[in-house]
């Protein structure tokens, strides 16, 4: 018999969450769900440069000086590519939080 994975039922909008996209995990920020429908919008952050990103001026994590990446439009996710509980410690600076409500409108 296999196990079930349990996961927290409701997530918080607002908070951080690991999203998996296969083979690796990236912060992603939750802004809009429907938990009867298992839709989830998010805005995905990464550390690694691309052509549908847009660079940070201050990184999301405090701890690593390391320049943080923003996808350009937000994904909509279901609840199993989200992680069980919320990452604690990372937060948006002032400066950034223009550019993440632009983000946040494109869907």
């Amino acid at each position: 018999m296999s196990k079930k994975k349990i996961y927290n039922k409701h997530l918080e909008k607002g908070r951080f969450y690991i999203h998996s996209d296969g083979h690796r995990g990236h912060p992603a920020l939750l802004y809009k769900k429907s938990d009867k429908k298992n839709i989830y919008f998010i805005v995905v952050f990464t550390s690694s440069p691309g052509p549908k990103r847009k660079r940070l001026k201050h990184s999301i994590e405090p701890i690593k000086i390391k320049v943080s990446f923003v996808h350009n439009t937000p994904k909509i996710s279901s609840r199993r590519e989200l992680g069980r509980n919320p990452m604690n410690g990372l937060k948006i600076d002032k400066e950034d939080k223009p550019l993440i409500e632009t983000i946040k409108r494109k869907k």
